[in-house]
């Protein structure tokens, strides 16, 4: 007979099959590495069966041990992600330039082969990546058409920005132009729309629309596209990366603590 049913008979108190099958049954899950399994069993077990304390006990050892792997799967996918995006980054960054001049607060990083050192004074988009590594598109459009909103049209279809009226910050005039610049979360769109259509066809050819006001329809070179993908995979890649890294550091706390809680567990149990 087990310590756990010797206990039980000994105190009068008649385990609850069920109970005991659950366990077995989160037990083989996790011998058989379904660690998600396993978990949502001994919750099971833990909310349908409060009163089996000996059995809970049990659970309580196993419960920990499961997360525990779940969390070091988990690390070894966000590593094996790490690698990716570090290449990516490897890559692409020698395909940009810093720009911040005389009189900026921020500078950002842009495609070199896109950069236009007159662009302010000209008609077209700039992708930008910020010094924290936030995608961004500024448009700029002379002689002034009073647009809202951009739009791009390539072989993976269309996306656009949400509208952003004249307000002499975000949307201003300078000179007998306009700028706008879009956030980050206003931006993602026009990125991964491009990053799309050169993935469907990298010789189809990607069309912007400066939309408000009377509109303006202009042809992307093929250097302005791949500028701006390469600005938008390099943002992905940094940010997904730093990300990862944070995620990182909360599984292996996770970790340290569930291997505590297992000893733990373990010393209650009846010898």
């Amino acid at each position: 007979m087990s310590a756990g049913l010797l206990l039980a008979a000994c105190s009068g108190h008649k385990e609850d099959p069920q109970a005991r099958a659950l366990l077995a049954a989160a037990t083989e899950a996790f011998e058989a590495q379904d660690y998600t399994r396993a978990t949502v069993l001994l919750d099971s077990l833990q909310k349908g069966f409060p009163g089996e304390m000996e059995i809970q006990r049990e659970g309580m050892v196993l419960r920990p041990q499961a997360i525990e792997q779940l969390a070091t799967i988990r690390i070894a996918q966000i590593d094996s992600t790490d690698v990716v995006d570090k290449s990516a980054m490897e890559n692409l960054k020698p395909h940009l330039k810093w720009i911040k001049t005389p009189g900026m607060i921020e500078g950002y990083w842009i495609d070199e082969k896109a950069y236009d050192p007159s662009f302010m004074n000209s008609t077209g988009i700039e992708a930008r990546v910020s010094e924290i590594g936030q995608f961004y598109i500024v448009s700029s459009v002379n002689p002034s058409v009073k647009h809202t909103a951009i739009a791009v049209n390539g072989a993976a279809g269309s996306a656009s920005t949400p509208e952003l009226a004249y307000d002499g910050e975000s949307n201003y005039r300078i000179g007998g132009g306009e700028v706008i610049t879009f956030s980050p979360e206003q931006s993602d769109t026009i990125g991964a729309a491009t990053v799309a259509s050169l993935q469907a066809n990298p010789s189809a050819p990607v069309t912007l629309q400066f939309t408000g006001g009377k509109g303006k329809t202009m042809k992307l070179t093929s250097a302005q596209v791949q500028g701006i993908a390469n600005a938008y995979n390099y943002s992905r890649a940094l940010i997904r990366a730093r990300d990862n890294q944070v995620q990182r550091q909360k599984l292996e706390k996770t970790i340290e603590i569930a291997r505590r809680q297992a000893a733990t567990a373990a010393s209650r149990l009846p010898e």
